[in-house]
């Protein structure tokens, strides 16, 4: 349900909190010369920070209920998210996920909660507003971060250079793929709904800063490495 706020105060707490969650987007930016590590460490230092200091210094941008419990779910699940994309992704769909996690999540709920009126049929506190801009930003930003990073696929996790290796040899995917830009924004076009309808869902003990990115991530990710 949406805060029994007026909506001149919904609009500010929305637009302050999403300036704070599309910002931190500009993270990605290094990744396109640093390695996995980067991801790991902001997404560590980040949770503290969300844990520790986001309630002090920017309580503003909490809602009702988590001024009441001293911490945000949400926030919280944002840190995890990263740290799982740069754990198990390579490179290119870290960034892309964390676009989506950023930018398609803070528009969609900026968008949905301000001015959505119509909501889904399968779950009230979504809109159908909120879940049409997810999916334009989603697969236009996912897209965006996955090309911008592509050249610094070599830097991505152990784990997922063990998987690619399996595929083809790491500098002739990554040629292919900056050959096949088309392909890449397909891929991020499905990723992008199947990541806006699991944005959709209400699951209650999964945040969907942590589903909804993850699965961009593993959408695109099989999409592109099956080809």
């Amino acid at each position: 349900m949406k805060d029994d706020f007026p909506k001149i105060v919904i609009l500010y707490q929305e637009l302050y909190r999403q300036t704070l969650h599309s910002a931190v987007a500009l993270f990605i930016i290094p990744l396109r010369w640093l390695n996995f590590w980067y991801g790991i460490i902001f997404a560590i230092i980040a949770f503290f920070w969300n844990l520790w200091l986001m309630p002090r210094w920017f309580k503003d941008s909490f809602r009702e209920k988590e001024k009441e419990t001293g911490y945000s779910k949400g926030m919280l699940s944002y840190s995890v998210c990263i740290l799982v994309l740069a754990i198990l992704f390579p490179l290119p769909m870290v960034a892309s996920g964390w676009a989506v996690l950023s930018l398609a999540d803070g528009l969609a709920t900026l968008f949905g909660r301000v001015f959505g009126k119509k909501t889904l049929p399968w779950n009230k506190n979504k809109t159908w507003l909120g879940s049409m801009v997810f999916f334009i930003s989603a697969s236009v930003f996912g897209w965006l971060a996955f090309l911008w990073t592509l050249p610094n696929l070599n830097a991505s996790s152990i784990i997922s250079l063990n998987l690619l290796s399996n595929y083809l040899n790491l500098a002739s995917l990554s040629q292919i793929l900056s050959q096949n830009i088309f392909l890449i924004f397909t891929s991020s076009l499905i990723a992008g709904l199947i990541s806006a309808i699991t944005e959709s869902l209400a699951t209650p003990y999964l945040d969907d800063n942590l589903t909804a990115p993850l699965a961009y991530a593993l959408t695109i990710s099989i999409l592109i490495f099956s080809f």
